[in-house]
């Protein structure tokens, strides 16, 4: 843990309020100030948000200033009462922390107190000022873990003016409103709803709900999920949906938006979770005011799910944007997505039923647990053979799709896969040589003949070759791609986990809206390849995942001729 002078530098405290602003300033309630630059900015009635996180080193720090409550009289009580609202209760911190107390040229008591606590495991301070006097407080909580923000905290504080005249513009009496940096996700509750962070966003707990945010999210972009107040309704859960997506848009004070057709939004099919509980999803457009003949258009998503006699409700709110001739959500980007639907199918209830897949599956068992290739038939818009690659599962999952899965297996919650692509995912048993594998559309026996799976599926018999673990997998030698592209996509891998890129993992990754495209810029780093992933890790923070089956490949020749990467298996050829 960083050092601070007295837990809170004199700099930090005797602050002039009344000093002159900079240019480009802003108000927030009775306060008038210029923000940090380059931070990120969240806002509403109740509290603005200002966040600085360096995703490469973990360091983060996050400005909170709160609406002003009325003053008790006592600058004293004011402060007891805002720390154990902002600091005390929300973080377990101690009680009652040394104190500092100034008097500001304009006539405002100033006190600030600050506290170690630990969140996820690492060590952060919190400092709070609070400011009373005119019959109002105004309080600001600083969460920081590493003492370079100070200057920049302090540097807010010098061009910060608060208004005496002028009174909140919320009642922010008792209001418990917390924000703080989550960068390894934690573990919160509201009402009966338990829930996980999501790694790396922002977690903020209102009276009336919960928003997480994106920490790394692109200025110009927006995604939020919230967590809404349960709905008491007597409906059922398509109308249940109905509701909530109206209610949804009030919130956001937009206007929904119409397909083709007429409908609002589009919904899933009701259905039961691993977890136990019913849930419909519904995906529609609102637009919102932006202060010019254009509206801004937002994609709003709907998650119900069913407890009882009440239903459970998330909103998604995200931006669309344009890039060239395409557009996407903000939810295109997939570490975004993927945190989505972690958080949603991993919630749980006080007063839930219990879950039906208890535990995530692994490709590490006896028999024919693991992963599988070979061809079979499919049929969809004609019948035809397609390359498979079987996978069976300790937990009794199996998949069974002509798509390998897109980033591999490694750290994926199987359970999730299947409640978004229902028709390739299923289950299995097996005993003494034959069994079953039980999909959406048919029952398919499965038996092994010597070494080799036979699955017949269509009526057919159809062989299978289970392939061998790659993990610590590593490579040497230049590779490249097809001369078809503009530039030929180069990568270099060396023995000892280290990897060049010039364009081949931007294809690889096979992502074709460049504004979204993690590896859309050339770098290095290192790499690691487990459980049929392989995830590079450049050295500017970048973190991408692809599927390596490790077709045709022998752990013992490290520069083989060819090498097949990606779900469609791509192909590079050794320089």
């Amino acid at each position: 843990m960083f050092k601070i002078i007295s837990f809170i530098t004199k700099t930090f405290l005797l602050l002039i309020i009344s000093s002159n602003c900079f240019s480009q300033t802003e108000t927030f309630d009775i306060a008038t100030y210029t923000p940090p630059k380059n931070w990120k900015k969240d806002a509403n009635k109740s509290v603005m948000n200002f966040t600085n996180v360096d995703m490469a080193t973990g360091k983060f720090c996050v400005i909170a200033m709160y609406a002003s409550n009325a003053s008790t009289g006592d600058a004293e009580k004011d402060f007891k009462k805002e720390w154990k609202e902002l600091v005390a209760t929300p973080f377990k911190a101690e009680a009652n922390p040394q104190t500092e107390t100034e008097t500001t040229a304009d006539g405002w008591k100033m006190i600030g107190g600050a506290a170690p606590v630990k969140m996820d495991g690492a060590d952060v301070y919190i400092l709070l000022t609070v400011f009373s006097g005119f019959g109002k407080t105004f309080s600001v909580r600083t969460s920081l873990n590493d003492q370079s923000y100070i200057a920049q905290v302090d540097a807010l504080f010098k061009t910060m003016e608060l208004d005496k005249t002028k009174t909140s513009t919320v009642n922010n009496n008792n209001t418990n409103n917390t924000a703080t940096a989550q960068t390894n996700g934690g573990k919160g509750k509201f009402g009966n709803m338990m829930y996980t962070a999501p790694a790396g966003w922002s977690h903020q707990i209102f009276g009336d709900g919960v928003v997480f945010k994106p920490l790394d999210l692109p200025a110009e972009e927006h995604l939020a999920m919230q967590i809404m107040q349960p709905l008491n309704f007597s409906g059922n859960i398509e109308q249940a949906l109905a509701q909530s997506y109206d209610e949804a848009a009030i919130m956001y004070d937009a206007t929904k938006m119409n397909y083709a057709g007429g409908a609002e939004y589009k919904k899933t099919e009701a259905q039961k979770s691993f977890n136990g509980w019913e849930y419909i999803q519904g995906k529609g457009g609102v637009q919102v005011e932006n202060g010019t003949p254009y509206k801004t258009e937002l994609g709003l998503d709907l998650f119900v799910i069913k407890i009882n006699n009440r239903y459970e409700r998330v909103a998604i709110l995200k931006s669309r944007k344009n890039c060239n001739l395409s557009r996407y959500y903000s939810t295109d980007r997939l570490q975004y997505q993927y945190a989505i639907d972690n958080f949603l199918f991993n919630l749980h209830f006080t007063d839930g039923s219990e879950p039906l897949i208890a535990k995530p599956g692994s490709i590490n068992g006896s028999g024919i647990v693991g992963v599988w290739q070979g061809i079979s038939l499919s049929v969809g818009t004609g019948i035809r053979y397609k390359v498979f690659s079987p996978i069976f599962l300790t937990n009794g999952q199996a998949y069974f799709g002509p798509k390998f899965p897109t980033e591999g297996l490694d750290e994926v919650d199987t359970r999730i896969p299947p409640e978004l692509h229902r028709r390739d995912w299923g289950t299995y048993t097996f005993s003494n040589g034959t069994g079953i594998l039980k999909m959406p559309y048919a029952d398919i026996p499965l038996r092994m003949e010597n070494d080799k799976l036979i699955i017949t599926a269509n009526q057919t018999d159809h062989k299978f070759f289970q392939l061998k673990s790659v993990d610590g997998a590593r490579f040497n030698g230049t590779y490249v791609m097809s001369e078809s592209y503009e530039k030929i996509p180069v990568i270099t891998f060396t023995s000892d986990g280290k990897f060049i890129d010039k364009g081949a993992i931007k294809v690889l990754y096979h992502e074709y809206i460049d504004c979204i495209n993690p590896a859309l810029l050339p770098g290095s780093g290192t790499y690691d390849v487990k459980d049929f992933s392989i995830t590079f890790n450049y050295s500017d923070g970048r973190k991408i995942k692809i599927a390596f089956p490790g077709t045709e490949y022998d752990k013992t020749n490290p520069s083989p001729a060819t090498l097949q990467m990606s779900y469609d298996e791509n192909t590079l050829t050794r320089q």
